[in-house]
């Protein structure tokens, strides 16, 4: 069974893959004032996950869709909790938020992302371990808010026998990434977040985090006493990093070259299906149509971005396409591995 930390620390209600536009916003009473406010905050968390970036706010035509962020509402809903208070729930005009995206030419990351499985080492007096749900609850929940505000999903490892088998906790101080590559797939992933964090002295703890990625890996280290700053950094730091290999720049269709998309080993209907699936959900970022069909191979013409690259970040891990190497700026080829 697999586990997520959203499903285990969360509390509060979750926003899923289908809300990617929506956001719920704490609220002091029902005023006019207060909900103007909240429909502020709301789009403003909404641009940040959507884009990746924290500073989105500094491009002007962000800043100035925010301060009339009601006109973009489609629709809004309070929602009273005893322990919790009052939360209004805005749900966004998701044509204008990629449209904005589009007309600026702003990075935009679309929502099919993949998760993070968190590999954290703890060096404790006697003992290295990880640390674990069961023992760990309060040490790991600062990172569910973050992670959710950024728009990623995070996995917490079960740390069975079979996680003991393929990845021990001195392979971290090794820094053997490999041995982590091959754990986390068991979690339907290619990203991991790695820390190595020891207590000292003063209370204080020494944290290394490493970025994990399917053919990368990057670093930071540092000192601090706060679990929240500790964790703003590390998941920063996978975010950041995947967004810079994942996201894309959309074009407006208009002066957008098209990009002839190829897919071989389409053999049967199902096959055909199966890939149109996936290139449906495409068609809600770009132009997309079938330019022809031959043999084993279907061929998509694709406008609204700038290059084969660009397309290739849009498929999904694990849809059974297969991008081969980029040869030039507007041809992709696909190869379907059906799953």
């Amino acid at each position: 069974m697999l586990l997520t930390l959203t499903g285990l620390l969360s509390s509060g209600p979750v926003l899923g893959a289908d809300n990617f536009f929506a956001e719920a916003v704490d609220v002091e009473n029902r005023s006019a004032s207060e909900l103007r406010r909240a429909a502020r905050d709301a789009l403003t968390r909404v641009f940040v996950r959507v884009s990746g970036n924290e500073q989105i706010l500094e491009e002007a035509p962000f800043a100035a869709a925010v301060k009339d962020a009601q006109s973009h509402v489609l629709l809004y809903s309070y929602q009273d909790a005893a322990e919790a208070g009052t939360r209004v729930f805005f749900e966004f005009d998701d044509a204008f938020v990629r449209g904005l995206f589009r007309d600026h030419s702003v990075l935009y990351w679309e929502q099919r992302r993949p998760p993070v499985v968190i590999w954290l080492a703890l060096d404790e007096p006697f003992s290295r371990r990880f640390a674990a749900r069961s023992e760990d609850l309060e040490l790991l929940s600062p990172s569910l808010e973050r992670f959710e505000a950024r728009g990623v999903e995070v996995r917490f490892p079960l740390l069975d026998l079979a996680d003991s088998a393929a990845l021990s906790v001195n392979a971290i101080w090794e820094r053997d990434f490999e041995q982590v590559r091959r754990a986390s797939a068991r979690y339907g992933t290619e990203y991991a977040l790695v820390g190595r964090w020891i207590d000292l002295s003063d209370g204080s703890k020494l944290v290394d985090w490493y970025y994990v990625g399917p053919e990368q890996t990057e670093n930071i280290q540092f000192r601090a006493s706060e679990l929240s700053d500790i964790w703003e950094r590390g998941v920063d730091l996978a975010v950041d990093a995947m967004r810079d290999s994942l996201a894309v720049t959309l074009q407006q269709f208009e002066v957008s070259e098209a990009i002839a998309v190829s897919v071989r080993g389409v053999h049967s209907y199902a096959d055909y299906r199966a890939v149109s699936s996936v290139f449906k959900e495409l068609g809600r970022l770009v132009d997309l149509r079938i330019d022809s069909l031959d043999g084993d191979r279907v061929t998509y013409r694709v406008v609204g971005v700038s290059s084969a690259e660009q397309v290739a970040r849009l498929i999904p891990s694990r849809s059974g396409l297969i991008a081969q190497p980029v040869t030039g700026r507007g041809e992709l080829e696909l190869i379907w591995e059906s799953l």
